[in-house]
């Protein structure tokens, strides 16, 4: 309850764009989710691609990329049902599809001792924006998604 009731203070105050934001965050997950669930991978992956290119770049402030990863996550907190980090990072590349050299990386954990798990993250220009993990974690990247 104190988490909605913070996040309605929050909503109160954002501007119209930051609004759009959010609401542009919270669509794009539910349909990366039904597309992930109802699309046979590769399906997806040739859809995303599609809706994601753009030939125009934009520079955007980092209180402009901070907004949209919190978005994203906000909305992923609030819907229904789990969205981990691959909705997110997939909603991220979405809204921030206009960034230049933003890739979605995805890695396995490096522990011997653990079974296996991936993650999911976006960087630009080797700087995570969405996905972090703690300093005890380490992953090997296996596949870049530009």
């Amino acid at each position: 309850m104190q988490k909605l009731s913070r996040f309605i203070g929050t909503w109160r105050k954002l501007p119209g764009p930051g609004k759009l934001t959010f609401v542009t965050a919270a669509v794009s997950l539910l349909l990366i989710r039904v597309g992930l669930a109802v699309l046979p991978f590769s399906m997806f992956r040739k859809v995303f691609h599609w809706l994601t290119q753009s030939n125009a770049n934009k520079e955007m402030s980092k209180a402009e990329i901070d907004q949209a990863v919190w978005a994203v996550d906000t909305a992923a907190n609030l819907l229904p049902f789990e969205l981990l980090c691959l909705p997110r990072a997939l909603a991220t590349k979405y809204l921030l599809r206009k960034l230049a050299a933003l890739t979605l990386e995805i890695g396995i954990e490096i522990n011997p001792n653990k079974a296996f798990e991936a993650h999911a993250w976006v960087e630009r220009n080797g700087t995570i924006i969405i996905g972090h993990w703690p300093n005890t974690i380490s992953y090997k990247r296996l596949w870049v998604w530009e």
